[in-house]
């Protein structure tokens, strides 16, 4: 369901300040709602770190897309994604509801629902354009940051090769990073304690939390496609005199090869679930729902039986 052979229109194009002090975030996304006015304000915006291993932020989003019952509410258009269009990713979705009824997929899709207030998915499933992911992270933030999204959430894959002596002996493959750095304490800013800082195992060498996310990404976040681009861009953002608005972003990320890892797309998707579902939903538990992608892609690589003789 996701890459070239899987993954619109028309639509007001937003205009967003650049950051002073910053990278200039010009952004020019078109939106094009399905049913009525569309509003981000105050909400999380959950994001896939497209081109990342393993589709790992693709499959997990769709997760959430299912276990929330979210429907599209609008059908979004960049110039840094190629454009794309193929039968319905939701066909079979169990309880999805209108979510189901679709018969085509696009490009980039946005996800809402009355019944989870402050959630927003945003779903890439085509290509970034060759050499234009930078371009696209930044019209990304500059998109949400003049739509008022709270909170920017980025499911995304980590290249397991980075890891150090501490990774290897931590009973967890789950990391984030967050951007500005209000706590590298997972137990005071919503995040499970399942999962570690990315570069937790580093020396301190005297950098502060901002410091110190900036340098873990930069030099350990490998294989995670988007969400780097938009990580690095955030920092700079945050570090400006004036961040107009541009939103916090915390990345959930699973340290992984090219090759998916079944269990720790269920313990990312499961922890997305719940850090959304403390905020900004308020809510009790939920329980996972596997959206169809996650059956469609265990019937693609699936070792093929054959029968001798």
């Amino acid at each position: 369901h996701f890459g070239s052979s899987h993954f619109g229109p028309t639509g007001s194009i937003l205009q967003a300040a650049a950051v002073s002090g910053g990278p200039a975030l010009k952004q020019a996304m078109r939106v094009a709602p399905t049913e009525g006015p569309v509003s981000l304000r105050g909400h999380t915006l959950v994001v896939p770190g497209i081109g990342g291993l393993a589709h790992l932020g693709e499959l997990s989003v769709d997760a959430l897309v299912t276990t929330f019952k979210l429907s599209r509410a609008a059908i979004v258009h960049s110039r840094h994604l190629l454009p794309v269009a193929m039968a319905s990713a939701w066909e079979g979705a169990p309880g999805a509801g209108e979510v189901g009824a679709l018969k085509l997929t696009t490009a980039a899709e946005l996800y809402q629902s009355a019944a989870a207030p402050g959630l927003s998915v945003l779903q890439l499933r085509a290509p970034v354009v060759e050499g234009r992911r930078r371009a696209l992270a930044g019209e990304l933030l500059a998109w949400a940051a003049a739509e008022g999204v709270a909170e920017l959430l980025v499911l995304a894959s980590c290249s397991s090769h980075v890891k150090t002596d501490a990774d290897l002996a931590a009973a967890t493959d789950l990391r984030y990073v967050r951007v500005p750095s209000e706590s590298l304490d997972g137990a005071g800013s919503g995040i499970s304690q399942d999962v570690l800082p990315l570069g937790h195992g580093l020396p301190d060498d005297g950098l502060d939390g901002d410091s110190r996310q900036a340098a873990a990404t930069r030099h350990l976040l490998r294989g995670s496609g988007l969400a780097r681009s938009l990580l690095q861009l955030a920092s700079e953002a945050a570090a400006s005199p004036d961040p107009q608005g541009v939103p916090s972003v915390l990345c959930l990320a699973g340290m992984t090869s090219d090759v998916l890892n079944w269990r720790l797309l269920e313990q990312l998707s499961r922890t997305a679930c719940a850090h959304l579902a403390e905020r900004p939903l308020g809510a009790a538990q939920v329980d996972l729902q596997p959206p169809p992608s996650w059956h469609f892609h265990a019937a693609m690589t699936a070792t093929p039986q054959r029968l001798w003789g």
